[in-house]
């Protein structure tokens, strides 16, 4: 799915199923998005018929409506693309799910209303919660900048190294929120999905989390506002005394959405550099001739240059779904 349909589609099945369950708006990615339809009321009974008959495809043929659905989405072409999008959200109603979305008024940079995923039933370590999932699309530069807007729409974005891209991410699974010691994982499927893996067992009531890296909130996640921070006294729950002076962020601006994506790339390719100079040979020394037993030694420049490739990953910051799959469990 492109970045830009993923981002309208997505925009849709919230404002479809989450909003309407939860009550409130919830994030969007297009900041300008106005609703179809002045009251949600009427959307309810759609979602608690489909509780009780499990039916998607009723389901869908309500929603699947000119009312509901913009015009540029109300096509055959994007009609199954919609129904799939459609269930990742209502698939926390089916009774296998697992999970329910709920709401959340923790996180000040979200004014305190938010939403959070709760585990509904027992969940044990190494389980895969297979209906949590979320939807990846790969963000070229240009896209970057035509989606993402600082501090506004930039809460779900990611780098692969595998890919070398920045990464939308959007789904049910976008609702999980940090822990700096979560009790779950992102685990990569197939096209163009992930679900999450159990760490530790779950009860029902329990918060599903998951850890998006080390610097995503801050250097060292000094703005972050998990609970475990909150019991530790670590994050934004440090002392006055503890903190340094730290300039005053915006709602998500402590997210570094840019830094985190351009701390991956290489270094920009269109500014030269200039070639270091030839080292001038000292006097009165004699050149080892080659032979074929002894190469010439070779010099790539990378002692002179500095190789800055080689410090890409030391400055990395943010959630990255490949390394989270591969770290260790808890």
């Amino acid at each position: 799915m492109k970045p830009q349909d993923l981002c309208d589609i997505d925009d849709l099945a919230t404002s479809l199923v989450v909003d309407v369950f939860l009550g409130f708006n919830t994030h969007k990615m297009n900041t300008e998005r106005k609703e179809r339809y002045e009251c949600k009321s009427h959307l309810k009974p759609i979602i608690d018929e489909f509780i009780k008959n499990q039916n998607m495809k009723i389901a869908f043929g309500s929603f699947w409506n000119r009312k509901y659905v913009p015009d540029h989405l109300f096509k055959a072409s994007y009609k199954k693309l919609v129904r799939d999008h459609i269930e990742r959200y209502m698939g926390m109603f089916y009774l296998d799910s697992g999970f329910r979305i709920e709401p959340c008024y923790r996180y000040s940079l979200e004014n305190k209303v938010g939403a959070k995923v709760n585990a509904t039933s027992h969940w044990h370590k190494n389980g895969i919660i297979k209906r949590l999932v979320g939807c990846v699309a790969e963000l070229t530069e240009k896209e970057e900048d035509e989606i993402l807007h600082i501090g506004k729409n930039d809460f779900s974005v990611m780098y692969s190294c595998r890919k070398k891209c920045a990464q939308l991410w959007l789904g049910p699974a976008a609702y999980i929120n940090h822990d700096c010691l979560a009790n779950c994982m992102f685990v990569p499927n197939d096209k163009g999905t992930a679900c999450v893996k159990v760490l530790r067992d779950i009860k029902p009531g329990d918060e599903i989390t998951c850890s998006y890296g080390p610097n995503f909130f801050g250097e060292n996640n000094v703005y972050c506002e998990c609970c475990s921070c909150e019991k530790l006294c670590k994050g934004a729950f440090k002392t006055n005394e503890e903190h340094e002076e730290q300039p005053k962020l915006g709602r998500y601006n402590f997210r570094q959405t840019n830094g985190r994506t351009n701390s991956y790339r290489s270094p920009d390719k269109s500014k030269k550099v200039k070639a270091p100079k030839t080292p001038q040979k000292k006097k009165n020394v004699v050149s080892e001739p080659c032979t074929p037993n002894k190469n010439p030694e070779v010099d790539k420049g990378e002692a002179l240059l500095g190789s800055p490739y080689t410090k890409i990953i030391l400055k990395t910051r943010g959630l990255d779904l490949d390394q989270a799959s591969k770290s260790p469990e808890k």
